[in-house]
């Protein structure tokens, strides 16, 4: 099971952009990156979740998974933190 802040990533990444939340689109591309979609299956669909970000805001998910497609591991999960900290509320 992926820790704690991973599990809230996911979370906020599939049900956001199913909710019609904007900000939330930009979380699908690290959670993929990380390979956290990989660790619901096949209860939470990341082909679902990518849907619905590209239903909800298209523009923003393809400038995501260009803007985190050069990053490392240490460097996409800081970037993942600052992001679900502006989408929760507390950024």
């Amino acid at each position: 099971m992926p820790p704690a802040g991973l599990r809230h990533l996911h979370g906020l990444a599939v049900t956001g952009p199913a909710c019609g939340d904007h900000r939330a689109v930009r979380l699908l591309a690290p959670a993929e990156r990380l390979g956290v979609l990989r660790e619901f299956q096949p209860t939470m669909s990341a082909a679902r979740a990518r849907r619905a970000a590209e239903d909800v805001g298209g523009a923003a998910y393809a400038d995501a998974v260009s803007g985190y497609a050069a990053l490392g591991r240490d460097e996409l999960r800081e970037a993942a933190r600052a992001v679900m900290a502006v989408t929760s509320g507390r950024g």
